[in-house]
């Protein structure tokens, strides 16, 4: 069960998981080893959790070893569940009841506005050079506003691989392997051989719930409903319709064909499950998936869009310092060790060796039977776990394989921009009705294209859809100017 649910979580490393706040007048401290005065600071870090972590104390206590003497800094980790963070965080935000936090469920946008997260740029110019090493400058600008750094991004997928989730045994029967390039022509000829050999199974199901894919070739600007896109994973800087692109037109006619024909499900708009779940279980062939360098068991993953990155990847989950902590000097401390310390590393990702892990011949780790410190099966929620052990469900070069990953990965043009709606904040409400109404049926395939597309253009255009493009691409160019 625990090999099981380290593989569900860890997979879900692909998540598919956006005003200027003022400065603090403090003086960032220097960036070396040890601590500038004798006196030792607490930091309370807050970190993000899909379950309760009971043994936190007892490696925060060994991480307060090291860090005492060595930063002049000890840490409080406490982790916050997922479902009660943005309610949690927002409580410790208006005090000094967190140093360091995740940017993480709200848009790093919506906590600069707040004047929430205090500006790092003048922490990272004097930081240690293996800091530096960690993220590049164009990485940071994906967590900059009007040339402040707001945020550290955390070590996860930045991009994702878009293709086809197959059932192994079947990919191989029909000489398909992993990582195998396919176009739509390809993918659309393969599921009708699939539904012909395997009338049973449907050939195609939506990735999870009603939705076919998460994402495409399209950049909504950190805006996850598309209202306004950029075309060509984000290298087309004119913002447009989503309902007007190529592609989205092109994908649609696909899945509505298939669906007509029968190879999807009838009922997928009510769907439910997810679609690696219903060809683990036999009762589907293929799904598209969004993925890095994780795996599917029983499935093999082709490649039909190539790994992107989208413009608020970077800031969709970040590290920053509370504005309003007491210690901020000790907090940035704090920050840099988490990037920077291996044994700090090992043990905020890991627990405590043969308390909470072994450490197999392949460099891997396994579970020991105490459970209380699990969080190596979500790492991703971590700020830098490159440093550790990885998981066996994720294989040993695993981190290695994600940084590589990472630095593949083409960028939007538009990386570190996000959408600020305020200025047409009704036309925008209105026009996600009208994309919550249509988009889903559309990818799935179950409404006519064409029709479908007009009638939306309609109401998208009586909801304000065209002030929504232009203030998206006002403030785009005026944010790719301050470049």
């Amino acid at each position: 069960m625990k090999k099981l649910l380290t593989i569900l979580l860890a997979a879900a490393m692909t998540f598919g998981l956006a005003a200027c706040g003022g400065g603090s007048g403090d003086s960032p401290a220097s960036s070396g080893n040890t601590a500038d005065s004798g006196e030792v600071q607490n930091v309370i870090v807050a970190i993000p959790t899909l379950f309760d972590i009971n043994d936190s104390q007892i490696v925060a206590d060994a991480i307060n070893k090291i860090s005492a003497d060595k930063y002049g800094v000890t840490v409080t980790l406490e982790f916050i569940a997922a479902g009660n963070w943005a309610q949690q965080t927002n409580l410790l935000l208006t005090s000094d009841e967190v140093d360091v936090l995740a940017f993480y469920g709200t848009p790093l946008t919506t906590f600069i506005k707040n004047n929430q997260a205090l500006p790092l740029e003048d922490y990272v110019a004097n930081a240690s050079e293996e800091f530096k090493a960690v993220w590049s400058e164009a990485e940071l600008q994906g967590t900059s506003m009007n040339g402040h750094i707001y945020g550290i991004p955390n070590l996860r997928n930045f991009g994702n691989t878009r293709g086809l989730d197959i059932d192994a045994n079947i990919a191989a029967e029909f000489g398909i392997e992993d990582g195998q390039k396919m176009t739509m022509d390809e993918v659309s000829d393969f599921l009708y051989a699939v539904h012909e050999a395997y009338p049973d199974r449907y050939a195609i199901v939506p990735q999870g719930g009603s939705q076919m894919v998460s994402g495409w070739t399209w950049d909504g600007l950190g805006d996850a409903k598309f209202i306004g896109v950029l075309e060509d994973c984000g290298q087309d800087l004119t913002v447009k319709n989503l309902f007007e692109t190529d592609d989205f037109k092109e994908f649609c006619t696909y899945t509505r064909k298939w669906y007509e024909d029968g190879l999807s499900m009838s009922d997928a708009l009510s769907n439910t499950e997810d679609g690696k779940k219903l060809i683990q279980a036999g009762k589907a062939v293929a799904c598209f998936e969004n993925y890095a360098v994780d795996t599917a068991e029983g499935c093999i993953r082709t490649v039909v869009v190539d790994a992107w990155a989208v413009s608020n990847s970077y800031a969709e989950l970040s590290y920053g310092i509370n504005t309003n902590s007491s210690k901020k000097d000790a907090a940035w401390k704090a920050i840099e060790m988490f990037y920077t310390d291996k044994d700090i590393c090992e043990l905020l990702t890991n627990g405590i060796e043969g308390t909470h892990y072994t450490v197999n011949e392949d460099g891997t780790t396994s579970y020991t039977e105490n459970d209380g410190y699990y969080i190596s099966a979500i790492a991703w929620v971590l700020p830098y776990s490159g440093y550790a052990h990885p998981i066996e469900a994720n294989g040993p070069t695993y981190y290695e394989d994600l940084i590589a990953f990472n630095d593949s990965c083409t960028k939007s043009k538009g990386l570190g921009f996000a959408f600020d709606s305020t200025s047409v904040a009704n036309q925008y409400t209105a026009c996600c009705n009208v994309m919550d109404k249509y988009y889903a049926a559309l990818m799935c395939g179950t409404v006519d294209v064409e029709s479908t597309i007009a009638q939306a253009n309609t109401e998208f255009e009586a909801a304000g859809l065209s002030d929504i493009i232009s203030a998206k691409q006002e403030q785009l160019d005026a944010f790719l100017a301050a470049q």
